[in-house]
């Protein structure tokens, strides 16, 4: 039987959750938000030190697969681990090795050695987004879980809309050094978090011990694939390639804004500023809405992406984009958080490492799958058809897989165990 989803809408409201619960709660959104915020300034940083270098554009091109790359390779390797090993001893150990990296990136700058060292603090991210992932539901139980994954996405997306631009300052005012030891503390501080949150997935052996048990028994479960739960293959392939078309157009922008409408530098930089401005609150928005499940929310937010893609493509004046920029940077917080925690209620805590490193996987390749299309675009048409095309592709993927999301009722997604959970 599918697990109901659907927002709470009684007067009891969720059951009520300690205050040490809700504590741990704001460490691991902390704790997120200066994960995203340091892999990204790091990566920030190192693209201006080969420019400044003189490093070439297959240099950068490089750069962005160290960054996009790993997370889609380990994958597997990276659920797994978050399904079988003591979270707090995987947020250390991660959190460790991400430090030491950018130290690293200090001491030793050619490029070569700086793009190796982007993929392994990329590694890093792919082995940790899956535990920060699995945690909420472990923290405060499933009916908590929509209040919990908004509060961790809201701070994730805050270290991501605001670490470019302190990277880009700090680098400005000091060079690359200061921003990479800073990026460093910022990972020291994430291994504190680990060691302050009480609540720990799979300690000790006690799930690897189970799982031996099970074998030794004959009553071992069947081998857990995201692949086969239809509701959750539908979302994926559905965030993939609504994240490919707005990846599309970030290639395309700047090429629309400044050569399109002959706008300046100031109004392009408004524009990507109106996308992120929608990020925050569209991500604190999903625990506001109580009349609809949250499947239904999550086709809203992609609904709000194409239309906000296509309405830019149809825009008669640069000004235009602004309002569409901001319903598309709405609909892609929403669409995140509502994802972390569709994943955190009908996942069980056994697979759910898995389930979000499947996620991490589809949102590395959406992207890198976009940038390479929207380059391909500009070579044999305009800004604004690669516009209208991708707004088309990003509403035609919802018209075909709606439906498989809509029908929670055909999925068989066990409810979530809060067993391996220790506090």
């Amino acid at each position: 039987m599918a697990t109901d989803t659907t927002a709470p809408t009684t007067e009891a409201g969720p059951p009520p959750v300690s205050r040490s619960a809700w504590r741990d709660v704001y460490i691991l959104a902390g704790m997120r938000g200066l994960s995203f915020a340091g892999d990204i300034a790091a990566e920030t940083a190192i693209a201006l030190q080969l420019q400044a270098q003189g490093a070439g554009s297959y240099a950068v091109m490089a750069l962005l697969l160290a960054a996009t790359v790993p997370p889609v390779l380990l994958s597997p390797l990276t659920g797994r681990f978050a399904d079988r090993f003591d979270s707090r001893t995987l947020i250390v150990a991660v959190g460790g090795m991400q430090a030491l990296i950018c130290v690293a990136m200090t001491i030793w700058t050619s490029p070569v050695v700086l793009i190796a060292l982007s993929a392994l603090l990329s590694a890093g991210l792919a082995f940790t987004h899956p535990v920060f992932g699995s945690l909420p539901s472990a923290i405060v139980g499933k009916e908590n879980v929509p209040r919990a994954s908004s509060i961790s996405q809201t701070w994730a997306m805050a270290g991501m809309v605001a670490a470019p631009g302190i990277a880009g300052f700090l680098i400005g005012r000091f060079g690359v050094t200061v921003p990479l030891l800073i990026d460093a503390l910022s990972f020291a501080a994430v291994v504190a978090g680990g060691l302050l949150i009480r609540t720990r997935l799979h300690k000790g052996r006690d799930a690897r011990a189970a799982g031996k048990d099970k074998a030794e028994n004959g009553t071992a479960d069947a081998p857990y694939k995201v692949t086969s739960d239809r509701f959750l293959t539908a979302v994926l392939i559905l965030s993939g390639a609504v994240m490919a078309a707005a990846s599309i157009i970030n290639v395309l922008i700047v090429f629309y804004v400044r050569e399109t409408f002959g706008a300046s530098e100031e109004t392009f930089g408004l524009i990507m500023s109106a996308w992120m401005l929608g990020l925050i609150p569209g991500g604190m928005l999903v625990r506001r809405v109580k009349r609809f499940s949250h499947e239904t929310i999550l086709i809203g937010t992609f609904l709000c992406i194409g239309v906000a893609i296509l309405g830019t493509g149809l825009a008669p004046g640069v000004w235009w984009i602004l309002p569409f920029y901001v319903l598309g940077g709405i609909g892609n917080g929403a669409q995140a958080t509502v994802t972390h925690i569709l994943l955190n209620v009908r996942v069980p805590d056994t697979h759910r490492g898995r389930a979000f490193a499947a996620l991490g996987a589809v949102s590395n390749t959406g992207p890198a799958l976009g940038y390479l299309i929207g380059g391909a675009i500009l070579s044999f048409t305009t800004p604004r058809y690669g516009f209208l095309a991708s707004g088309l592709f990003a509403l035609a993927a919802l018209a075909v897989f709606a439906k498989g999301v809509l029908r929670n009722t055909d999925a068989t997604a066990p409810a979530p165990q809060l067993g391996e959970a220790a506090r």
